[in-house]
């Protein structure tokens, strides 16, 4: 008889034993619910083009390309740092957004005025819309090459000339394809961007 309470003792000690991993294995699962809401957010956009390779200066003077975005969703926008009624009020725009979601996203914004937008006056325009480091950059790049992105890259009206810029934001996946396009000027498209960042994790 005690050999077969001993037995029974033992099963049990190994049955709850088991169990016992089986929970740990199940709580250090990661839970898949923000995972599939960051999926769930950003694929459930239609894919409008892909985004071609660029590359530019930053308000650091130091080199920004597109294989350094891969891999990250983010933000792109142009602007021109002498311009006094579009460009600070997309920025002010893009800054709030910045404060609100910056852990989630990337911010890219091309100056449509290079030879006046050097990494320097960059970096005080930066400065002014509390640009951070390592999240938000401010790019020069020759104004073919910003013309070229403009149109073939990211798929807007190319800027002739400073004052032909456009308003909107363009919204670029990990797989550098555009999803997206948001007017900043427009409250309902900037409020549509918000709720689409929210859903992000």
């Amino acid at each position: 008889m005690t050999e077969i309470v001993s037995h029974i003792t033992h099963r049990c000690h190994r049955f709850l034993g088991a169990v016992l991993i089986v929970c740990s294995i199940i709580s250090c699962t990661p839970e898949k619910s923000s995972v599939q809401q960051t999926s769930s957010s950003i694929d459930s956009l239609p894919v409008l083009r892909t985004v071609g390779a660029f590359s530019g200066t930053d308000q650091d003077g130091k080199p920004l390309s597109s294989e350094s975005l891969r891999g990250h969703l983010w933000l792109g926008s142009f602007f021109f740092s002498r311009c006094e009624s579009i460009c600070p009020a997309l920025n002010t725009v893009q800054s709030s957004i910045q404060k609100a979601y910056g852990d989630r996203l990337l911010f890219v914004s091309v100056s449509t005025d290079p030879e006046y937008d050097t990494p320097a006056v960059m970096k005080e325009y930066a400065d002014r819309f509390g640009a951070k480091q390592g999240q938000w950059w401010f790019v020069n790049m020759p104004i073919a090459k910003a013309m070229d992105f403009a149109s073939n890259g990211v798929g807007l009206i190319p800027p002739s000339s400073p004052e032909m810029h456009s308003t909107r934001f363009v919204l670029v996946d990990t797989a550098m394809r555009v999803r997206g396009y948001y007017d900043s000027a427009d409250t309902a498209d900037v409020s549509k961007l918000r709720t689409l960042l929210a859903g992000v994790r």
